[in-house]
């Protein structure tokens, strides 16, 4: 529905749609048949997203070090992407660890010359860090240089900064994204960049997060008579109840118009934004996007 209704300012769409399970193979399908007849419709790239199941270094680890193998998996990735008509594929192999690098690398480098050889396009999606190699196997993983120059949209995860088992706290302070941005620039183009852009949140106990939406956040306030406060370093809201043992850091439209006034001042020219994830968020956000939208164009 949020496709539906706010399609003017949406360029893509990566349904999240296929995993790599632990034994190598791709499982999933089209799953929403109306969901893609409606981006087709509305004129929008289709690139669904392939992750590695509950982010299991080793079935990709097991695949990018063995050349054959790795050569099927490109051969069946893009095989997926033209029996389907996707317009590309969006990559979103997660927490790997930093020996992989170099054939993480190669894979994806693979990958992206047998999808443009069909006229398809290569997504991926990166950890943030603001300086090689990173500060954990995750983003250590991932040569920026190598990783930008092969694909199509490199989409940075600027997000979690606090995160499911971490204390609570802002989950992207501006500050912090715009170091991740102007390391990114000094080895990608920004015009190939994405700003990766939460609508999430996390209700903490202790250092034990939940995730949850804007609505489901605003709701949760209200049944508790929560006082709704503004963190100064993200512009993100947050509250306490249950005699403050629930901590909750959320994201609304306020928030969204701060992170995308911030990020686009100092990085005029960034590709646009990646947003983690449609659905029950503030229905504000559409405003602001399309209000940057405009502006952007009027830049341009």
């Amino acid at each position: 529905q949020t496709l539906v209704d706010n399609a003017g300012p949406i360029g893509e769409v990566n349904f999240v749609w296929y995993e790599l399970d632990a034994g190598g193979s791709i499982t999933g399908d089209v799953q929403s048949p109306q969901g893609m007849e409606a981006a087709r419709a509305a004129g929008l790239r289709i690139v669904p997203s392939i992750q590695n199941a509950g982010f299991n270094r080793e079935a990709v680890a097991a695949i990018i070090h063995d050349p054959a193998r790795r050569a099927q998996h490109v051969q069946d990735l893009v095989a997926l992407v033209t029996a389907n008509g996707f317009d590309g594929l969006d990559l979103d192999y997660e927490s790997l660890n930093p020996e992989d690098r170099d054939d993480f690398s190669l894979f994806v480098e693979e990958l992206a010359a047998a999808l443009y050889a069909r006229g398809k396009l290569l997504s991926i999606a990166v950890h943030p860090k603001t300086s090689e190699p990173g500060t954990w196997n995750g983003p250590q993983a991932q040569d920026y240089a190598r990783l930008g120059a092969a694909v199509d949209e490199f989409k940075i995860m600027t997000y979690d900064y606090h995160w499911s088992t971490s204390e609570a706290g802002p989950i992207a302070p501006l500050d912090w994204v715009d170091q991740v941005l102007t390391f990114a620039a000094t080895v990608v183009p920004p015009e190939k960049t994405y700003l990766g852009v939460p609508f999430y949140g996390y209700d903490w106990t202790g250092s034990t997060g939940e995730p949850l939406n804007w609505r489901q956040a605003t709701k949760l306030a209200s049944q508790n008579n929560a006082k709704l406060q503004r963190d100064a370093s993200s512009g993100e809201a947050w509250f306490t109840y249950g005699d403050g043992r629930h901590t909750v850091y959320f994201n609304d439209a306020e928030t969204l118009r701060q992170r995308l006034q911030s990020a686009f001042e100092r990085h005029p020219t960034l590709a646009g934004v990646a947003i983690w994830a449609l659905g029950g968020e503030d229905p504000e956000n559409w405003t602001i996007i399309s209000q940057a939208d405009r502006k952007e164009n009027r830049r341009q």
